[in-house]
C-alpha cells in the first residue's frame, strides 16, 4: 500500500513551503506572519475537505516569555555576580544586605529558567504582553461513518523560530573547518561533531552558570550570618569561577537569540513548514483513496501555532479537548523537521515523559511495512519538547517523527536564516508519507 505514495505527492508539500516562504517569509509566534502561514494551510485544506470541515481556533499566549526567560536569567546573574564580588566594599551598604540581595537575583535567574525552559510551565508569562496565535483543524471521515470510535490525528506546526545566534556562528565555522569544501570528507564529519559538541558545553553552561551563583551566593550568606570569613571567602567568586561558569553563561544567555522584528528571521522551511505541508499532502492522498481511512474513524490534520514559545498550541488543544480526545482513544503522530531520510521516532518527549508504548510500537511497525529506515530514541534535542509533548504529559497516546540527521543538519540550518525551501528533499518527505500511510490504514494498530 505505501506505493501508492508518489513522487508528485511529496511535490505538492514542497511546493506548499515555497509559497509560503516567498509569500510570506518568517512567522514567529503570535506574529501576524504567523496568522498568514496558518490561513494558507488553512486555505490548501479547505480545498481538499471544504470549508465546513476546516475550522481555526485561536489562542492566548506571551511569546517572548519561553525564550526571552534567556536574557532576564542572564541579567539576574550578572547582577548577583557584581553584588557578590563587591561584598563589604560598598560604603554604607551591610555585607548582609549585599550577599542577601545577591541571593535574590540568584534565585531569580534560576526560578524562570527552570519552570520556562525546563519544565515548560508559564510562569513569567503573566507579567508580559499578550498575543494571539491560532491553530489550524481539518476532520476527515470515510463516507458514510456516522459514529466515531477513534480519531487519529497528525500534525505540525507553522511557526517558525527566533535564530539562535551561536548556531548561526557555528554553522560559519563549519567552512573555516573544512577548506577541502568535501561535504562528506572525514575530516568534515570529525569537525561537525566537534562544533555539535561546543554547542552542548555552551547549553549546558548556560544553565550551569545561574545555579553555580545560586548556590555561591548561599555559601557567602551563611558565612556572614555564621560569622565565619573563611566561609564568606569560600562563597565569594575568584577569577577562575568568573571565567567560568559565570561570565560564559552570561554572554550565551544575552546573545543566545536574535532576530525579533516582525516574523523573525528563519524562514522555517524545514523547522516546521515541511510537516504541516506534509499533514495538507497526507489530507489530500486520503481525501482521493478513502479505502484507506478504517472504519468508525476520524482523521485530523492540524498545524499548530506557537511551538516554538513552548509548545503552546498543542497545550491549548489538548487542554480545550481533553475529554473528547480521552473518549475516542484519541492518537497523535506528530512531525517535527523533516529534512533527512532516515525518521527518528521518539519514545520521550517535554520534560522527558515517556510517550506511550503501544504508539511507538504502532509506529515503528508501520515504518517497517512501508520499508523506511527508522530508530526509535529519545528526543535528542536535550529535553526540548514537540507538539506531541503536551498529549503524553495528558496520558493520551502520542509520539513524534523526527526526521533530521544530528548535529550536521542542526549546524546547517536549524533555527537558522538558511532553513530555506532548499535544504528540503524528496526522499525524506516521501518516507513519512508513506510511514504513516502504514500507520493510517492498519488503525494506528489498534486492535478490533
Amino acid at each position: 500500500m505505501a506505493e501508492l505514495i508518489s513522487i508528485q505527492d511529496a511535490q505538492y508539500a514542497l511546493d506548499i513551503v515555497k509559497a509560503i516562504c516567498t509569500q510570506v517569509g518568517p512567522g514567529l509566534p503570535g506574529s501576524p506572519q504567523e496568522w498568514e502561514r496558518a490561513a494558507m494551510i488553512k486555505k490548501e485544506l479547505e480545498s481538499h475537505l471544504g470549508v465546513e470541515n476546516v475550522a481555526s481556533e485561536a489562542f492566548t499566549l506571551v511569546p517572548w516569555a519561553f525564550q526571552g526567560v534567556l536574557r532576564i536569567s542572564a541579567l539576574f546573574t550578572l547582577i548577583a555576580t557584581l553584588l557578590n564580588i563587591s561584598m563589604g566594599r560598598i560604603a554604607d551598604l551591610p555585607g548582609w544586605l549585599t550577599a542577601l540581595t545577591s541571593l535574590a537575583c540568584a534565585t531569580l535567574s534560576v526560578l524562570p529558567l527552570f519552570f520556562e525552559t525546563i519544565r515548560y510551565q508559564e510562569f513569567i508569562d503573566p507579567l508580559f504582553k499578550k498575543k494571539q496565535s491560532v491553530n489550524v483543524i481539518g476532520r476527515l471521515r470515510r463516507s458514510g461513518t456516522e459514529n466515531v470510535k477513534r480519531v487519529l490525528i497528525i500534525s505540525g506546526h507553522h511557526d517558525s523560530a527566533l535564530e539562535f545566534t551561536w548556531l548561526r556562528l557555528l554553522h560559519s565555522a563549519i567552512r573555516w573547518g573544512s577548506p577541502d569544501g568535501r561535504p562528506n570528507s572525514a575530516r568534515q564529519n570529525g569537525w561537525i561533531l566537534f562544533l555539535g559538541y561546543v554547542f552542548l558545553v555552551l547549553t549546558v553552561t548556560m544553565f550551569l552558570g545561574p545555579v553555580f551563583m545560586l548556590v555561591m551566593s548561599i555559601i557567602q550568606l551563611a558565612g556572614i550570618i555564621a560569622g565565619n570569613s573563611g566561609i564568606v571567602h569560600i562563597g565569594t567568586l575568584g577569577w577562575v569561577w568568573l571565567a567560568y561558569p559565570i561570565v560564559p553563561s552570561i554572554l550565551f544567555g544575552v546573545f543566545y537569540i536574535r532576530g525579533e522584528k516582525n516574523g523573525g528571521n528563519v524562514p522555517g522551511a524545514a523547522d516546521n513548514l515541511s510537516a504541516s505541508a506534509l499533514v495538507v499532502a497526507m489530507c489530500r492522498f486520503l481525501v482521493q483513496n478513502p479505502a484507506c481511512i478504517p472504519a468508525d474513524t476520524e482523521i485530523r490534520f492540524i498545524s499548530f501555532g506557537s511551538e516554538e514559545a513552548g509548545i503552546r498550541g498543542s497545550r491549548r488543544y489538548v487542554e480545550r479537548h481533553l475529554d473528547e480526545l480521552k473518549r475516542l482513544d484519541a492518537r497523535l503522530l506528530n512531525y517535527e523537521v523533516v529534512a533527512h531520510p532516515q525518521i527518528d521516532i521518539l519514545g520521550t518527549d517535554v520534560r522527558g515523559v515517556k510517550n506511550s508504548p503501544e504508539m511507538v510500537n504502532s509506529v515503528a511497525a508501520a515504518a517497517q511495512r512501508a520499508g523506511v529506515p527508522y530508530t526509535v530514541k529519545n528526543n535528542p534535542t536535550s529535553g526540548g519538547g514537540s507538539d506531541a509533548g503536551p498529549f503524553s504529559q495528558a496520558g493520551l497516546k502520542a509520539t513524534t517523527l523526527m526526521p533530521i540527521k544530528m548535529p550536521h543538519q542542526m549546524l546547517a540550518f536549524y533555527h537558522q536564516k538558511w532553513d530555506r525551501p532548499e535544504v528540503l528533499t524528496y526522499e525524506p518527505l516521501i518516507n513519512v508519507l508513506k510511514l504513516t500511510l502504514e500507520w493510517i490504514r492498519n488503525g494506528a494498530g489498534v486492535e478490533n
